[in-house]
């Protein structure tokens, strides 16, 4: 079991790095064909931070474990949209948009119900099993393309850049401060030439990809192997396991934006993330293999679903607009009480 868990560990770790590395490989090479700032944020950078789901979703469709697909997708947008929103709104109460209320929220509510159509097919058409198959898999495909398709229509034009600030060489200090100080700053500038070049994008391009293939290999791999020696169902895995440690970058990333009073651009990071993974994720793992997962229920879907109503309608009825501690609260005890079924349901 030992193995497994490292495997699991190693796996998720390599997702996250190449995330990263595809997303700034990404962003180097549309920068340089004159791509705007406007479309790298809106598709490379949206799905740069999707990625290790995408990854881990496909990756357990070729390897026929449909469970671990659709499991992942529901768990990690569950503990997004419950944990760590919850948590952002304990540690600093926010106000919601009125972009991110009239147009990000509806659409997250209307992805998680689309994805509750398309696999809740046991209590929407009385079948025997539930399963995403092919044609609700393209119909998801086609919601995702609506929504690109619409944020692009109605972002704002993009902000002017900020124009880069130059460092000034220290008047003060000590000669061999100033001499440690130089050859850092010899060795940052060779290694911004370095990053400058053409190939060095596309190196961190491959690298990315290489990474993310051997990742979610591993973490397929460590779920099955953990499932079977435990005693859990897969589906339990990557509702759990899996899903929270692909989460888990959210988490911190969007407590550092609260602390720093951002929390609206790390809301607006958690939504985009959920819609995409919602849509994306589970449309093109269905078209590999329909996905059967009969352990995920309609405890899971109507979680998910609930989850998106309840960001978009209460702070849409309070008169401030915000997420508070108390709503906060509330979110963080939904998923305690999620997570107790989930762990005693096995």
């Amino acid at each position: 079991m030992l193995h497994d868990i490292i495997f699991l560990l190693l796996g998720l770790a390599l997702l996250v790095l190449g995330a990263n590395y595809v997303t700034d490989g990404a962003v180097a090479v549309a920068k340089r064909f004159k791509v705007s700032n406007l479309v790298i944020g809106l598709t490379v950078v949206a799905l740069g931070s999707t990625l290790p789901d995408m990854v881990v979703c496909v990756e357990s469709a070729f390897q026929h474990h449909p469970a671990i697909a659709v499991g992942e997708v529901i768990g990690s947008n569950i503990f997004d949209l419950l944990l760590v929103i919850g948590v952002m709104g304990v540690v600093r109460p926010w106000r919601v948009s009125d972009v991110m209320r009239r147009q990000d929220l509806p659409i997250l509510f209307i992805a998680s119900a689309a994805l509750w159509v398309a696999g809740d097919t046991v209590l929407f058409d009385g079948a025997a099993h539930n399963v995403v198959d092919r044609s609700a898999g393209i119909m998801l495909l086609m919601i995702f393309a609506f929504y690109m398709w619409f944020m692009l229509l109605s972002s704002r034009s993009e902000q002017p850049e900020a124009a880069p600030t130059v460092a000034t060489a220290p008047t003060h200090g000590v000669a061999s401060a100033r001499t440690a100080r130089s050859e850092v700053a010899a060795v940052e500038a060779g290694f911004a030439v370095i990053k400058a070049k053409p190939w060095y994008s596309w190196l961190l391009i491959v690298i990315g990809l290489g990474a993310l293939v051997v990742g979610g290999n591993w973490v397929v791999d460590g779920a099955e192997g953990l499932a079977l020696k435990v005693g859990m169902s897969q589906a339990m895995v990557a509702l759990t396991v899996v899903a929270i440690g692909n989460a888990l970058p959210d988490l911190v990333t969007s407590l550092t934006a609260t602390l720093k009073g951002a929390s609206g651009i790390a809301l607006g990071n958690i939504v985009g993330s959920c819609i995409i993974n919602a849509l994306l994720s589970v449309g093109l793992s269905s078209l590999v293999i329909p996905l059967r997962a009969d352990a995920i229920g309609f405890v899971d879907f109507a979680t998910l679903a609930g989850a998106a109503a309840l960001l978009w309608l209460v702070p849409a009825l309070m008169p401030s607009h915000r997420v508070s501690r108390l709503f906060g609260l509330l979110l963080i005890l939904l998923y305690a009480a999620y997570m107790t079924f989930t762990i005693i349901r096995g």
